[in-house]
């Protein structure tokens, strides 16, 4: 094995709760990584710290031991990992086996970010640059064949599923959203992406619903013409924070056109839209429960995605070891 020098210590979510992290945190495990290559101990290190993970890939020098290292952090939920082992978890982590969300984008970016540093700072090592890069390309690669991300797992990427799956063509369609929180403005965000040129925007705060008019491209209304607007929209999100009905079937029911298709998506909880509306032959109405039942589906579907492709990674550690041989043959590495 040609990385037997290679080691991955470090904390995750999976062992320490977010005080546990801070705690070590606070420890400076940084600067024990430091001190380590000013006596030679260990030749160089990437850190790769996110909300999730404070995690240390290492570079050891081939007479100290792992041993040795572990009695420099006598911490809680601390794990080491070395050789093919240590690889192998790499590799993991960047096509997003060891993330929250299985094969998110942002694992990816964050081991970028992490080598470039330690490349800039001349703490990384030639053999932790080719590691990471092999990783990174083993990243890109898993996605690109999996389309894991394309599985999405947000509320609002899967709120505009629901919607393109009734209306394909955006550009032409009139969107009217209740309620301007977060949500709706991611949801907003992904609509114009998507080439929506007509959207509407009201809220209980009218001043509130104002502030965002110029940012969206908005009309903005006043909440008392809400049914009206939805009469005369073709899709409608609602998402707003009411304790009770903002659009009640005898309001709504009597003044929808029987000659066009209405989809009613209400996300909100406790619910906005009543459900009598949705009974209608030319209305689709669906609830959060409809976009959850998605999210699980999307959900079962990247952790098959993950098994499928798997050999991607025992592939990818082959051709580490390849170049590993060769460079050392070659007398470089």
């Amino acid at each position: 094995m040609y990385f037997k020098n290679f080691v991955v210590l470090g904390i995750t979510h999976k062992d320490l709760d977010l005080e546990e992290r801070e705690e070590f945190i606070k420890n400076k495990p940084i600067s024990i990584m430091e001190k380590l290559k000013e006596e030679g101990k260990i030749l160089g290190y990437v850190n790769l710290s996110t909300c999730l993970r404070v995690e240390f890939y290492l570079h050891l020098n081939r007479d100290y031991s792992y041993e040795d290292l572990l009695k420099e952090f006598p911490y809680r939920g601390i794990f080491l990992k070395a050789s093919h082992e240590a690889v192998n978890y790499l590799f993991k982590v960047t096509c997003g086996f060891e993330s929250v969300i299985k094969g998110e984008d942002q694992i990816l970016a964050q081991t970028k970010k992490a080598i470039n540093t330690a490349m800039e700072e001349h703490t990384s090592t030639s053999n932790l640059n080719v590691i990471f890069n092999k990783a990174i390309e083993l990243g890109k690669k898993f996605r690109n064949k999996s389309q894991i991300c394309h599985n999405a797992l947000s509320l609002e990427a899967i709120s505009l599923k629901f919607i393109k799956n009734q209306a394909p063509d955006l550009k032409n369609k009139r969107i009217l959203l209740l309620g301007v929180g977060d949500l709706s403005q991611a949801i907003m965000n992904l609509l114009i992406k998507e080439g929506a040129e007509n959207i509407t925007i009201t809220n209980r705060s009218y001043h509130r619903a104002l502030e965002l008019k110029d940012i969206y491209h908005a009309e903005v209304i006043t909440f008392d013409n809400k049914v009206e607007a939805s009469v005369e929209s073709d899709i409608i999100i609602s998402a707003t924070s009411a304790p009770h009905y903002i659009l009640k079937g005898e309001e709504v029911i009597p003044k929808l056109s029987r000659d066009k298709e209405y989809f009613f998506l209400d996300l909100a909880v406790p619910r906005d839209i009543e459900d009598s509306i949705g009974e209608l032959n030319n209305v689709a109405l669906y609830n959060l429960d409809d976009v959850w039942n998605i999210y699980y589906e999307n959900l079962e579907n990247r952790e098959t995605l993950l098994n499928k492709y798997e050999y991607l990674i025992e592939e990818q550690i082959t051709n580490l070891n390849k170049w590993f041989q060769f460079k050392y043959k070659k007398g470089i590495a």
